[in-house]
């Protein structure tokens, strides 16, 4: 057989490194003042705003009532009169030009169109937000059209400077950097300033980027009570799935090894939640998902290096359990290695590519594998080994074994015999009743 690496003798060394990480993580965290809740677990406006210039002022002074509709790539105004329901549909890719829109916007009777940016900005160019269905009146509207000028993109940092006044608000970029789409996430402790937060949101952006430049493209608001039921469900959820686990491993194997799996599981949830609390991740349901796919993961792994021990113990009989551990995670260590590296290839990729809420999913789950990785060797199967020893040294009390092994080695000890002949002295068996056939055939 290959040679065989004794991580049991490390095992105090792991479960010390593994206590100094926890805790680290815990400092951490307490900190930053806790963990960094997303919108999720707390209550607040998620808003999805584009930065987009005006292109086309739009005005109605005709009879009855007018809109803008936008669709797809067809830009319709709909008049509402005498005559009943008008309406007069224009392909923005048609037109291809917002001079030529404007022109068309004008051959509707009361209709009146003046261009705001540059007469050559494309018409397919224009964005729509939830102000659509646009209503017109003699009162301007305005058809805001995306940002081309580079040099004159707004930056997250900008972003973030101009809405600083609403305390902290968590600001991502939705996309590529040319859409000038942000995600805005701002807190509401009291529960009651849904349309006060909406409102301030695009008046800092319009005091610090323009006039008109602000189109809501999503707004969600969560309450207080349902933040609050969401995050104590997803505590169940994690709590339940963890039962399940014992509950099953108990069943399979026995119950050494379900509590030495549930204790490395929460090993692996705990280095997590550390990590995320100290470089203050977002806290989200998305985060939930990272750390049942981690247990998922890790228990996988852990039960393939507890079937090997299962299976060697019948087979290495006479070895000591330590041994029997030993050789187990070592036959199980290239299968561990490769599935290990394939999977942090692929969350890798997610992680460099992604963005948003992928890319903290996918940096979650790196430090989760790691760390499951890291446990099924150094953590499960050492707690495990102490429960077995513990639980065989009962055993030979409880019979009274091992108090004769103490009095024959303290008499050798005396005697000055060596540890061989110690171990080689008469050492009563156990007595056990003999039934049924055995008993007759004695």
């Amino acid at each position: 057989m290959k040679r065989v690496v004794r991580f049991t003798k490390i095992r105090y060394i792991m479960f010390l490194f593994s206590i100094v990480v926890i805790v680290g993580g815990i400092i951490g965290t307490v900190h930053n003042g806790g963990y960094n809740l997303g919108i999720d677990f707390q209550a607040g406006l998620n808003q999805r705003v584009q930065i987009a210039p005006a292109g086309v002022e739009v005005t109605y002074s005709g009879v009855g009532d007018a809109s803008l509709e936008l669709q797809g790539n067809v830009l319709t105004v709909v008049v509402r009169g005498e005559k009943g329901v008008e309406k007069y549909p224009f392909d923005l890719k048609e037109a291809g030009t917002i001079k030529i829109l404007t022109d068309n916007l004008n051959s509707v009777t009361g209709v009146k169109a003046e261009v705001k940016t540059s007469l050559d900005s494309p018409a397919v160019d224009i964005v729509a937000g939830l102000n659509y269905p646009l209503e017109l009146t003699k009162d301007p509207s305005y058809l805001n059209v995306k940002n081309s000028d580079e040099s004159n993109y707004v930056t997250i940092d900008k972003i973030r400077s101009s809405l600083a006044s609403l305390g902290n608000p968590q600001v991502q970029i939705v996309g590529k950097e040319s859409n000038q789409e942000f995600q805005i996430r701002v807190g509401d402790p009291q529960g009651n300033m849904k349309q006060e937060l909406e409102n301030k949101i695009v008046s800092l952006l319009e005091n610090s980027f323009g006039k008109h430049v602000a189109v809501v493209k999503q707004s969600d608001y969560v309450g207080p009570k349902f933040s609050s039921t969401l995050a104590q469900a997803s505590i169940s959820l994690t709590l339940t799935a963890l039962v399940l686990v014992l509950v099953y491993l108990w069943f399979r194997f026995k119950l050494a090894f379900g509590v030495s799996a549930i204790m490395a599981l929460f090993h692996d949830v705990l280095i997590m939640l550390g990590f995320i609390g100290t470089f203050q991740l977002e806290v989200s349901t998305t985060t939930i998902a990272a750390v049942l796919t981690i247990i998922g993961y890790s228990l996988n792994d852990t039960i393939v290096v507890f079937d090997r021990i299962r299976e060697n113990t019948g087979l290495l009989k006479g070895e000591k359990f330590s041994k029997v551990v030993d050789i187990s995670i070592t036959q199980s260590l290239s299968r561990t290695i490769i599935t290990s590296l394939t999977t942090l290839i692929a969350v890798l990729a997610l992680y460099l590519f992604g963005t948003g809420p992928i890319k903290d999913f996918a940096l979650n789950l790196i430090i989760g594998i790691v760390a499951g990785t890291y446990s099924s060797i150094f953590i499960a199967s050492p707690i495990l080994l102490g429960w077995t020893n513990v639980a065989r040294k009962r055993e030979l009390k409880k019979s009274g074994v091992a108090d004769k092994i103490k009095e024959v080695e303290e008499k050798s000890v005396e005697k000055g015999d060596s540890l061989e002949i110690r171990r080689t002295a008469d050492i009563p068996t156990i007595e056990r009743k003999k039934k049924g056939k055995r008993k007759k055939k004695k």
